[in-house]
């Protein structure tokens, strides 16, 4: 897939859904990767979104899980093998109502739990756990990619899911 490197300021705007503004003379599929930077709390050289791209207009298609994408000037090939789709955009409003559902099911829930208070995960349906762990596995990979020499960001970062022992509610 041809891929371009663009701001890392760019990048996120894409992703929240926001239009930017890129010059090249090129129509088709797009992988947009942060281009290498320094700058606190953002990503680094990291493929972050597919986008159809047509006559300087930006269309949204794919968030992507992150990958490494070396910075380099103007177009290039990533082997499309590289590149994984994410199913939901973590970054825009179907995250919002993958945390609901999780918290609604939370709220509800009288069961067992482990023993740092958590529901255990065999006992959350699929199709509310599964989105919640592929989150959580994008969230700490993206981390990898952020520069954040203080931890402050990936300490912020806090997966839904860990491995515990189970004990009863009394």
């Amino acid at each position: 897939m041809q891929t371009l490197s663009i701001s890392p300021e760019k990048l996120l705007t894409v992703l929240i859904g926001k239009p930017i503004d890129i010059a090249i003379d090129y129509t088709g599929l797009l992988l947009l990767a942060a281009e290498k930077n320094t700058k606190n709390n953002l990503p680094s050289e990291m493929a972050g979104a597919i986008v159809y791209y047509d006559n300087q207009t930006i269309t949204f298609v794919s968030l992507v899980h992150p990958i490494s994408i070396p910075t380099k000037l103007g177009l290039f090939t990533t082997i499309d093998t590289k590149i994984h789709r994410e199913p939901y955009n973590w970054f825009g409003p179907q995250s919002l109502v993958i945390e609901k559902k999780l918290a609604d099911f939370s709220k509800n829930y009288n069961g067992p739990i482990t023993e740092t208070g958590d529901i255990p995960r065999g006992l959350i349906p699929n199709n509310i756990a599964e989105p919640a762990i592929l989150s959580d596995r994008y969230w700490l990979d993206y981390t990898k990619f952020v520069n954040d020499p203080s931890g402050l960001f990936a300490s912020q970062i806090k997966p839904l899911f860990k491995k515990t022992k189970i004990k009863s509610r009394s």
